[in-house]
């Protein structure tokens, strides 16, 4: 008997939607993953991919989030957060920029990574241009393609990480809607100078443009580098910047989510009607947990956590100048090195070709049972990302590796 094909089960059109087609997963995470699983089997691999501290959060933040359940906090909140966090949110905003930011013009989210994307979606859409530099971290130029706007890299490799403004300007069409900056960057650790994102800040006002400010390293930048706040360097930028910030670095609080964002009243509001319709409220619980992380007690952990990762820059660095043909850009914030790795393409090990990052990156974790982030993630193909965020010990035994490994490509 003849089967209806109508029974067969097999879609005639594609299950999924076209922007879908657009989108790659995080090569951040998927690194971290394949690290996990390969010490799940027994295999003691260096994960140089984790972008997080390898801290436990402090007490009094974790007294606050059981207080918090001891007390039956259970109920949804406001879709920005409760107003006592919110304030405090402002409070530090505020004190940061130098220009006053009330509860209303800020809101928390479920991670950075929310604020940005709901800071995308409701200033972005079809036919904008948003400028974005790279290497950038791997998550923004996906996010303004979900929008529907066109992501336009602006290279810096050649400039050694930093923004040449004249070539940003080059890249300014009347489709250009706007620009997203991150410093501390991402992956590189450059920290933008006061100089260059007051010339940004020019251009963004002469052109009417929008800045997505990304600071959720500003914690943790080494002196004497300094981190600037493209606000308190051009006040009238309030008006057309949304920045945004996260407590997972400084604080230890990864994997809790904890990211806000301060903006223009309309662009607040629009986020609220957003947020309301995808996830509600961000955790309650997480909320009075970050009530008592922006507490002034906490000043004295953050600071800990900023000189412990000072030493371990300094171990990293010494060990990276060791091996040949690995040059670095010394960072300057966050916890990452970016070297070039492209004097290693075209060798091989033990007979396999290293013909990209992409291919190094599954030797090492393969061979030398490194877990590293390639830089196509981030738009560099001649780079990898390695985070010192990890055990001094596992620094050391990691670059060891890496040296081992370079020393045996042929």
């Amino acid at each position: 008997m003849q089967k209806d094909p109508l029974l067969q089960g097999t879609p005639q059109r594609d299950l999924l939607a076209e922007r879908m087609k657009l989108l790659a997963g995080s090569q951040t995470s998927g690194m971290r993953n394949r690290a996990r699983k390969l010490r799940s089997e027994g295999i003691h691999v260096v994960n140089f991919a984790a972008g997080e501290l390898d801290q436990d959060t402090s007490s009094s933040i974790k007294d606050a989030a059981r207080q918090a359940i001891d007390s039956g906090r259970t109920q949804y909140t406001d879709t920005l957060g409760i107003n006592e966090l919110r304030e405090r949110v402002a409070h530090k905003i505020t004190e940061k920029t130098g220009v006053t930011y009330l509860a209303d013009e800020v809101g928390f989210t479920a991670g950075a990574k929310q604020a940005l994307f709901n800071a995308n979606f409701v200033v972005f859409q079809p036919g904008d241009e948003v400028i974005i530099p790279a290497p950038y971290w791997v998550t923004l130029p996906e996010q303004v393609r979900l929008t529907g706007a066109t992501p336009v890299i602006l290279p810096t490799v050649h400039n050694e990480f930093q923004i040449d403004v004249g070539e940003l300007a080059q890249l300014i069409t009347p489709k250009t809607r706007g620009i997203i900056l991150n410093t501390p960057h991402n992956p590189t650790g450059v920290v933008y100078s006061a100089r260059v994102l007051e010339q940004i800040a020019r251009l963004v006002l002469q052109h009417d443009l929008i800045c997505i400010f990304d600071e959720c390293y500003d914690e943790l930048v080494y002196s004497p580098a300094v981190h600037h706040n493209i606000v308190k360097l051009v006040p009238a930028m309030k008006a057309r910047t949304i920045l945004v910030g996260s407590l997972s670095k400084s604080y230890c609080l990864a994997g809790w989510r904890a990211g806000f964002f301060a903006a223009p009243k309309p662009v607040v509001k629009a986020i609220a009607n957003l947020q309301s319709h995808i996830a509600s409220n961000p955790c309650n619980l997480v909320q009075y947990a970050a009530v008592a992380a922006l507490a002034p007690d906490n000043d004295a952990f953050v600071a800990g956590n900023r000189e412990l990762l000072r030493a371990q820059r300094a171990t990293a660095l010494q060990l990276i100048d060791k091996i040949p043909g690995l040059p670095c850009v010394v960072p300057e914030g966050a916890f990452y090195l970016f070297p070039d790795v492209s004097s290693l393409f075209e060798k091989s090990f033990k007979g396999q070709r290293v013909e990209n990052v992409d291919r190094l990156a599954e030797l090492l974790l393969e061979h030398a049972h490194i877990a590293i982030v390639p830089g196509s993630a981030f738009g560099a193909d001649h780079h990898i990302r390695i985070s010192y965020a990890i055990p001094t010990e596992e620094i050391i035994a990691g670059l060891t590796r890496l040296g081992q490994f370079v020393q045996l490509l042929s």
